[in-house]
């Protein structure tokens, strides 16, 4: 077997194979062998239909499946005696196979960028200055407050007022009709929250226990739900009951709830340096983004294009996994596949760069990590998730991510190696909206 290699471009590669006359040969031989054990020709008993014929009525057909089969057998042994690292293989040319004649063919294949990675020191970056305010460190406090919050039905009757849990039975009317499935009983709403309907919501108000109530709404023509869409709906209501949030008070009985304080002032200590980590954490992410994105504009290179196929999957498949747990599909977020990888596929090709250029520096400043540095990474990544070590390393195991989760810490090593060598000016934070915090923490929650 000859092989020979052509330079299509920095990334790409043609593969051409060429197969001696006697391989060929012999396959043919094989073939008509075959065909002759289960072919039916008129005058002939099986097995002894005379060649000729067989060429006769065949030759066309053996030979597009010989040559197919001499690709197949050969192909893998073609690539590694190139010495190739191929990411993907495409766009395979075949000539004809002729009896007592070799057989060539050729494909393309993409293979990773030979570079150099140049001009990683001393790259320019901005940290903001690590500061938690009294006031964010109160509003996470207010937020654990919330979050420990109980019902309670009212002590004295009164009519709905916003914030108020209702629990409602109701019955559904679209133009008079019945809506499919528009009868719900024990229904809890929070009244002001705009969870179900703001105009259902704030006639709610004043009501009061036991009452019914007729409730018409006006519902969108784009709705989700057909049998509302563009229509004036009815809901006939009855409260069943009103309860009302009940807040902790913020002292050191609260603190020792929480299982871990004896007092507030130890809390709201726990609770400032738990906001200074998660904010270090989110600055140091930002001053290796910007290190990362200068050092993709120092060192531009063809992106092989199956690469960023692969990491537009990836990134589809990661999407689709937390969508499924939210009993949501792609279509249901706005999206079919082909807008996701459209809209992503710039992000996709940064990314395919970013590791690229990390495995590289790593490989030029002969950076490993070790089996003792994956331990210790699988020991941290269980504490984090408050999991036992041992189901963490099992899990990692049984799915086959031990060496996807070493490249991770290698990458993490080369980072924290660029910020090493980066010049870091500390500025001031930008001033923050107060209502965006407040958002922020609403979604967070």
């Amino acid at each position: 077997m000859k092989v020979s290699i052509q330079d299509v471009s920095e990334i790409t590669r043609r593969v051409q194979v060429e197969l001696p006359e006697e391989k060929v040969n012999n396959h043919l031989e094989k073939a008509y062998r075959r065909l002759n054990r289960t072919v039916k020709v008129k005058g002939f008993r099986p097995g002894k239909v005379p060649l000729a014929i067989l060429k006769r009525h065949y030759a066309d057909q053996v030979k597009h499946d010989v040559g197919m089969e001499l690709v197949n057998e050969t192909l893998m042994a073609a690539l590694e005696q190139t010495e190739i690292q191929a990411v993907s293989q495409s766009d395979l040319d075949t000539d004809p196979l002729q009896e007592g004649q070799p057989f060539r063919y050729s494909f393309l294949v993409e293979v990773r960028p030979e570079i150099v990675v140049q001009d990683y020191q001393n790259i320019p970056a901005n940290r903001q200055r690590l500061v938690v305010t009294d006031e964010e460190v109160a509003a996470e406090l207010e937020l654990r407050r919330q979050t420990n919050s109980y019902l309670k039905t009212l002590e004295e009757s009164r009519p709905i007022q916003q914030g108020d849990h209702a629990v409602l039975d109701f019955k559904t009317f679209a133009e008079g009709k019945p809506v499919p499935g528009g009868e719900t009983k024990g229904f809890h709403l929070e009244v002001g929250a705009n969870r179900f309907h703001p105009d259902f919501e704030t006639q709610l108000l004043g009501t009061s226990k036991n009452e019914s109530k007729e409730i018409v709404v006006p519902f969108p023509a784009d709705h989700g739900n057909q049998h509302l869409a563009g229509k004036n709906v009815t809901f006939e209501v009855v409260v069943k009951d009103i309860k009302e949030k009940v807040l902790p008070e913020l002292n050191d009985d609260f603190a020792k709830d929480l299982g871990e304080f004896d007092t507030l002032d130890e809390l709201r200590t726990s609770v400032r340096a738990e906001l200074e980590r998660k904010r270090k954490s989110h600055i140091d992410a930002e001053v290796g983004q910007q290190i990362l994105e200068e050092l993709i504009n120092r060192n531009p290179f063809e992106v092989p294009r199956s690469m960023v196929e692969q990491e537009l999957q990836r990134m589809l498949d990661t999407i689709l996994y937390r969508l499924s747990a939210q009993n949501l599909t792609l279509e249901q977020a706005g999206m079919d596949e082909n807008t996701f990888r459209e809209r992503n596929r710039d992000i996709a090709e940064r990314e395919v760069r970013k590791s690229i250029l990390l495995e590289q520096i790593a490989a030029q400043k002969g950076f490993e990590v070790s089996d003792e540095e994956l331990d210790q990474g699988l020991h941290k990544a269980a504490e984090e998730a408050k999991q036992p070590y041992d189901k963490v390393r099992d899990f990692y195991q049984k799915n086959n991510l031990m060496e996807p989760y070493r490249r991770q810490l290698l990458e993490e090593k080369v980072i924290n190696f660029l910020l090493d060598q980066a010049e870091i000016t500390e500025v001031d934070a930008p001033a923050t909206d107060p209502e965006q915090e407040e958002t922020k923490r609403e979604e967070n929650s």
